[in-house]
């Protein structure tokens, strides 16, 4: 009894001693004649906080690219050469600019009706409105009219910004090694071996795989 209280203690001093496990954030690369691209990517929402500086929120995958010349001839880089995909589903997403993560002011769409009028309203899409009324309708006396408006008391978050600018991928002409932050949307729960980097720019095009 005593021995086996003594390897129960030892162990639970043990596992103390280690302290919380650490998150690995999976690095993968791929080249040719022209370049080689090693991509190392966050998916972790306390991890991406940490290693930017500032929380951009949810649903935001973190991605540590650096790209390497193999010329002597400088070579034109951009984050929009960076798509990540989803195998399972099929997502495919361009990458955050940091003002679309921490921009001025929210967008915000109100709506009023008419009931004098017989004429349908106007729809929404992306970005306000996209589409306008359509023709008389007996049947229908109500009427939906939409308008937006920069809600100014969402002023956006001035660290997050400032984090982001200064660890993003730039987009410039080297023929030395490039490297920093890419910021990509990515929705629901998607396991590592499923995402993949495509790499599309004057480069070539290269694929860059999570096996793990």
């Amino acid at each position: 009894m005593r021995f086996r209280g003594f390897l129960i203690l030892f162990s639970v001093a043990a596992a103390l001693h280690a302290g919380p496990k650490k998150v690995i954030s999976p690095e993968t690369s791929a080249g040719n004649d022209t370049v080689d691209i090693v991509a190392t990517i966050t998916l972790d929402e306390a991890e991406v906080a940490q290693k930017i500086g500032a929380d951009p929120g949810k649903g935001v995958v973190l991605l540590q690219v650096r790209v390497i010349p193999k010329t002597d001839k400088p070579l034109q880089v951009s984050p929009d050469d960076f798509i990540l995909l989803a195998h399972d589903d099929g997502e495919r997403s361009k990458p955050f600019e940091p003002s679309e993560l921490a921009g001025n002011g929210a967008l915000v769409v109100s709506e009023t009706q008419n009931t004098s009028a017989k004429k349908t309203g106007a729809t929404i899409g992306f970005g306000g409105i996209v589409g306008g009324g359509g023709g008389s309708s007996p049947g229908n006396s109500k009427v939906t009219t939409v308008s937006t408006k920069m809600d100014t008391k969402s002023q956006g978050n001035s660290t997050l910004l400032a984090a982001l600018k200064a660890k993003q991928f730039p987009e410039t002409e080297s023929a030395q090694p490039v490297e920093g932050y890419l910021y990509f949307p990515l929705d629901g729960k998607h396991k590592l071996r499923n995402l993949a980097v495509l790499y599309r720019g004057p480069a070539g095009r290269l694929n860059l795989e999570f096996e793990h």
